[in-house]
């Protein structure tokens, strides 16, 4: 053991000293509350810090803002026990700002809390959501405390060496991802996307403290009020950019069952050249050289022959799973799994599977 590596190691334990006697450092989250519920994004965000918490031997500590009035017998549930819930996602002390200017995420308030709060208790690390919330106040919060901020990530790990957060995000319209870093940034900030984290494991074993923070907001004029949520439908995801992907050719035998499948997996439904003819597919729902080029993590070629023109439209997918009853199909050639079966009989046993 070097004395350059004894002296980090000496530095890194009376840091966690410090930060246990006072408050400071650690990793930090902030919970965002919809419909009176924890939205699991927020846990999510919790337990990958209580990851990272446990690789560098630090505190997570999770800021919890409001005070709805009836919180205690209306429809939101008691502030103590979302306070338990982050516990059980890993948080180590909960921060309970318990203002009722706070209730709904004002943009103004909620700036002047959470930049109080942390210039007072100087976090290394501060992890949010890519929310619509947040896309207003992250920016401008990195700028209060005087540091860069890593925007949107799809990805984001820890170099736990250099204790610097590593985010991956999507650039031109999704077609390429960069990486950002930000080594001399403190603390270190990221908005990320839920597809970037695991669904936490909540273990109501854990104990942890919650500390009811006194903050004064009475200067603080917010310019835009919540009054309510609405919901909307979402443009749909195109095809280019679908994760998962179920498709199916000629051979399919039954296209509804592709549906189905893709139903069940959350996928998109596309299919080849042939299944368009046969008028069970859009022309915005063709994979191929004259279609659309897809890369998801997922896709399942039901009775799909596998052209040149097909292959070229795949060659990007991360794992490709083939159904078709010829072994010699082109298909195969490009598939990570493949099952010589009638796709018809395939499908419905799998569908069968999934449904127990």
């Amino acid at each position: 053991m070097d004395l350059e590596y004894l002296q980090r190691l000496m530095g890194e334990e009376e840091a966690v000293v410090e930060e246990a006697a006072g408050g400071a450092g650690g990793i930090w989250t902030v919970a965002e509350i919809e419909a009176g519920e924890l939205t699991p994004l927020s846990l999510a965000l919790v337990g990958k810090a209580r990851e990272w918490g446990d690789a560098l031997g630090t505190y997570v500590r999770v800021a919890l803002l409001g005070a709805p009035e009836g919180a205690e017998g209306g429809p939101h549930r008691p502030y103590a026990d979302l306070a338990g819930d982050l516990i059980a996602a890993g948080a180590d002390t909960v921060h309970w700002v318990a203002d009722p200017a706070l209730f709904g995420y004002p943009l103004e308030p909620t700036l002047h809390a959470l930049t109080t709060l942390f210039d007072e208790r100087r976090p290394e690390f501060i992890l949010l959501g890519a929310t619509a919330a947040n896309e207003n106040l992250a920016p401008r919060l990195a700028q209060r405390l005087g540091t860069a901020l890593l925007a949107n990530c799809v990805a984001i790990r820890l170099d736990e060496v250099e204790r610097v957060l590593i985010g991956h995000r999507p650039a031109y319209e999704g077609e390429y991802y960069e990486v950002v870093v930000a080594p001399q940034a403190q603390p270190q900030i990221a908005t990320v996307q839920p597809e970037a984290l695991a669904e936490p494991y909540l273990d109501r074993s854990r104990s942890g403290g919650v500390e009811e923070v006194l903050l004064s907001l009475e200067e603080v004029t917010p310019r835009i009020r919540p009054v309510g949520t609405v919901s909307v439908d979402l443009p749909p995801v195109p095809l280019r950019r679908a994760r998962r992907i179920v498709a199916g050719g000629r051979d399919v035998g039954d296209f509804g069952l592709v549906e189905k499948l893709a139903g069940m997996l959350g996928a998109h439904v596309a299919g080849d050249r042939g299944a368009w003819h046969e008028g069970w597919i859009g022309e915005d729902q063709v994979i191929g050289l004259t279609g659309a080029r897809v890369a998801p993590d997922l896709y399942v070629a039901c009775g799909i022959r596998g052209d040149t023109a097909h292959l070229f439209g795949i060659q990007e997918a991360r794992f490709v799973v083939a159904i078709h009853p010829d072994p010699t199909a082109p298909i195969f050639q490009a598939a990570d799994l493949g099952l010589v079966a009638d796709p018809q009989e395939a499908l419905t046993a799998l569908i069968e599977a999934l449904s127990s």
